[in-house]
C-alpha cells in the first residue's frame, strides 16, 4: 500500500520546524508581597518556557535552523562547540528574527541526568533528624493518573490532576469565572447529582440487607423520587460538613488546604480525603507538569556504581557544590544557606548535614578570601519537582566512605586561618572589615610594637600598651 501523496505546500509545513515548536508557556508568577522586590531580566527562570532547537554542525556554519531566515554564525556557532538557541519571535517589527541561546536548560538538563537520580513524589525533607522520608516514584499505577485514567478503578488510587480547578490558587477575578462556568453548566451537574443519590440510596438498602441477615437477591431496583431529592439537597444546604465532600466529588476538585486551627470551632464546608498522588500538593496546589517533569523516566534508585580499581560502590561519586549563601542568625528559613549543586540552587544545607563533621570554610560566613567561593563536596539524595515547577534537591554532606575510592579531600581546617593571615599581611596590618556586628581592629601601630629583647623593654611596652587602651 502506497502512501497518500501531499501537496508540496502540506509537505513543507509538514517538515517545517517553525509549525513543530510548542506554544510558549507562561513565566513563573511570583507570589504577592509588600517587600521590594529585586529581579533580573536576564536570570535563569525555574523551568524553560519555550522550546530549545538545535541544528547539525554542517548546517549551523550556514546559519540554518530550519526557521524563516537564517541565524548568523557568529552569535551561535562560533560562541559554543553545541549552539542550542531559543526563539522568541519568527518575525519582528524590523523584520528580524529574536532569539537567545538556550544553554542555561539545557546544560542544567545534563547536569542533573549525570547525577543519575530517579525522580520522586514531592515530600518534606526533616534534616533535624536522622530521618529522611523514602522514595515514591510517580510512575507508579495507583500514583500516576488524571482525571480520565483507567486505573482510577484501582483500590486506593491516587491522581495528580483533577478536572476541576484548585480553588485556593484562583484569584478573585478566576473563581468568579468558574461560578458563571458552574451555573451555566447546572443541568449536567444536577443529572450528576442524581445518579450519587440513586448510588447512595443502593449502598444504604445492600446495607440494610447484609445487617438482617437476607440474601441480596431480594434487592429491588431504587426508584428515583423527584420529592425525596429535593429533600436530600435541602438536608445537604443545611449541614456543611455534608455537602462538603459532595461538592468535591461531584465538581472533582482538588483538596484544599488543611483548615487553620483558628477556624476548627466554627462551621466550615469540610473536604474529603485527598487524592492527589502526594500529601505536599494539599498545601501548594496541583503540579502544573507531571510529577516527574520529564527530568528522568527511572523509577528507582537501585543502580550499582562499579569503581574500575575498587569495585562496586554504595554510593556514587560525591558531586562538588557552590556555596551561593552562607548562613545568617536570621530564624526561620532565612537561615538556611544556598548552595548550588548542578546548576540547581538547594536549601538542604541544614545543621544534619554537618552533625558530624566541620563546618565547611565559607557556610557559616562569608569568606572572601576563598577563590571562586566556599566549597564542599556533596552526595544528592531526593529530587523531586514541586507544584510551581521548580526542582527540589536534597543533599548531604559526601562522608568519608563516599569520598575514599576517588581521592576527594576536603581542605584542612587551617587553611582558613593562613588565607586570613595571608590577607593581613601588607603595610596596613589592617584585617579587612565584612560584617558590620564584627569586632572593630584597630590599625597595628610598628612603633608600638617594637622587638622585646630585655626586661625594661617588655615594661616600657606594656606601660605603652596600657596608655593606649585608655
Amino acid at each position: 500500500m502506497t502512501s497518500a501523496r501531499l501537496s508540496p505546500t502540506a509537505n513543507l509545513l509538514r517538515k517545517s520546524r517553525v509549525f513543530a515548536l510548542p506554544q510558549a508557556l507562561k513565566p513563573p508568577q511570583e507570589p504577592p508581597t509588600s517587600k521590594t522586590v529585586f529581579e533580573s531580566d536576564s536570570a535563569t527562570l525555574p523551568y524553560p518556557t519555550r522550546a530549545s532547537i538545535v541544528t547539525p554542525g554542517s548546517s549551523s556554519k550556514s546559519g540554518d535552523w530550519g526557521l524563516k531566515r537564517p541565524i548568523p554564525p557568529k552569535s551561535t556557532s562560533e560562541k559554543s562547540i553545541r549552539p542550542v538557541i531559543r526563539v522568541n519571535a519568527h518575525d519582528t517589527f524590523e523584520h528580524v528574527t529574536d532569539f537567545e541561546s538556550a544553554q542555561d536548560h539545557t546544560v542544567t538538563l545534563a547536569k542533573f541526568q549525570e547525577l543519575h537520580l530517579p525522580m520522586s513524589l514531592p515530600s518534606k525533607v526533616n534534616y533535624s533528624s536522622s530521618f529522611l522520608p523514602g522514595h515514591q516514584s510517580p510512575f507508579e499505577l495507583d500514583v500516576d493518573n488524571t482525571q480520565t485514567s483507567k486505573d482510577l478503578a484501582r483500590p486506593y488510587a491516587k491522581q495528580f490532576r483533577q478536572s476541576g480547578p484548585w480553588l485556593a490558587g484562583q484569584t478573585e477575578a478566576e473563581f468568579q469565572t468558574y461560578l458563571k462556568k458552574v451555573r451555566r453548566d447546572k443541568p449536567e451537574i444536577l443529572q450528576r447529582l442524581r445518579d450519587m443519590y440513586v448510588a447512595k440510596r443502593a449502598v444504604e438498602q445492600r446495607k440494610a440487607i447484609q445487617d438482617k441477615g437476607e440474601d441480596l437477591e431480594n434487592m429491588q431496583p431504587i426508584e428515583f423520587d423527584e420529592k425525596e431529592f429535593h429533600a436530600y439537597i435541602k438536608s445537604l444546604r443545611a449541614d456543611p460538613t455534608a455537602l462538603g465532600p459532595v461538592i468535591f466529588e461531584l465538581l472533582d476538585l482538588p483538596s484544599p488546604p488543611p483548615v487553620p486551627n483558628m477556624r476548627i470551632a466554627g462551621k466550615y464546608f469540610h473536604a474529603p480525603g485527598t487524592k492527589l498522588s502526594a500529601t505536599e500538593y494539599a498545601t501548594s496546589g496541583p503540579p502544573r507538569t507531571h510529577p516527574s517533569a520529564g527530568l528522568s523516566y527511572t523509577r528507582s534508585h537501585a543502580l550499582l556504581y562499579n569503581h574500575p580499581e575498587h569495585g562496586p560502590q554504595a554510593y556514587q561519586r560525591p558531586v562538588q557544590a557552590r556555596i551561593l549563601r552562607p548562613k545568617s542568625k536570621l530564624k526561620g528559613k532565612g537561615n538556611r544557606a544556598i548552595a548550588g549543586i548542578g546548576g540547581i540552587a538547594s536549601e538542604d544545607v541544614n545543621s544534619i548535614t554537618f552533625w558530624d563533621q566541620r563546618t565547611p570554610p565559607g557556610l557559616a560566613y562569608f569568606d572572601a578570601s576563598i577563590e571562586g567561593g566556599g566549597k564542599y563536596w556533596a552526595t544528592p539524595i531526593r529530587a523531586s519537582v514541586t507544584s510551581d515547577g521548580r526542582i527540589d534537591l536534597a543533599s548531604l554532606k559526601a562522608s568519608v566512605t563516599a569520598k575514599a575510592p576517588y581521592g576527594i579531600e576536603d581542605a584542612p581546617e587551617a587553611d582558613a586561618a593562613n588565607r586570613v593571615a595571608e590577607v593581613t599581611k601588607g603595610a596596613s596590618r589592617q584585617v579587612p572589615k565584612l560584617d558590620a556586628r564584627a569586632p572593630r581592629f584597630r590599625q597595628f601601630d610598628e612603633r608600638r610594637h617594637t622587638p622585646m629583647t630585655s626586661r625594661e623593654d617588655a615594661a616600657r611596652s606594656l606601660m605603652e600598651t596600657l596608655k593606649y587602651e585608655s
